[in-house]
């Protein structure tokens, strides 16, 4: 199966508007790309202006990319952790990242019901196609690639992309 490794970061969000009626927010970001979800661990400390600097690797089959012309849709759900009570939904960004850039920083609009409620900083790394090795023995290695040593070339790439990010 041809695919491609993405290396996706969730830096930090700022300014978010608080949900909760007594005490601080403990918030988390959910990660949702091709079908496959990943969570932060929520931070207890910034509230408002939580910091995670949290790095996922999903790996994104060829024919989702070429189904979405090109296009890798992304969700990201902020939440706040609750103890006594259901977490709680603060917002939402979507975003579309392109095939063809493989490497990004931005920032961008948190969306709750159309209303602004903050901004959130993250950065990707997409690696060239691929070939998945199946979990299945196969006689035929030549053209098959370990994911794990896709993602590891590809942290130095989303580091120096951090980097650059923090340098605007």
């Amino acid at each position: 199966m041809e695919a491609r490794c993405l290396c996706f970061t969730v830096h930090s969000a700022s300014n978010l508007i608080n949900v909760r009626k007594f005490g601080e927010m403990k918030v988390y970001a959910k990660v949702s790309i091709a079908g496959k979800s990943e969570c932060t661990e929520p931070d207890l400390v910034k509230s408002i202006n939580p910091e995670w600097n949290k790095m996922f690797t999903f790996i994104v089959p060829e024919y989702n990319i070429i189904q979405a012309q090109g296009k890798i849709y992304v969700k990201i759900e902020l939440i706040c952790k609750r103890s006594l009570s259901r977490d709680k939904y603060v917002g939402e960004v979507n975003l579309s990242l392109d095939s063809q850039s493989p490497r990004s920083c931005n920032t961008c609009v948190v969306d709750r019901s159309g209303s602004n409620f903050g901004t959130l900083m993250y950065s990707s790394v997409l690696s060239d196609k691929l070939i998945v090795m199946d979990s299945s023995p196969s006689k035929d290695y030549n053209n098959k690639v370990n994911i794990a040593q896709i993602a590891a070339t590809l942290v130095g790439a989303v580091a120096t992309g951090a980097a650059a990010f923090a340098g605007n």
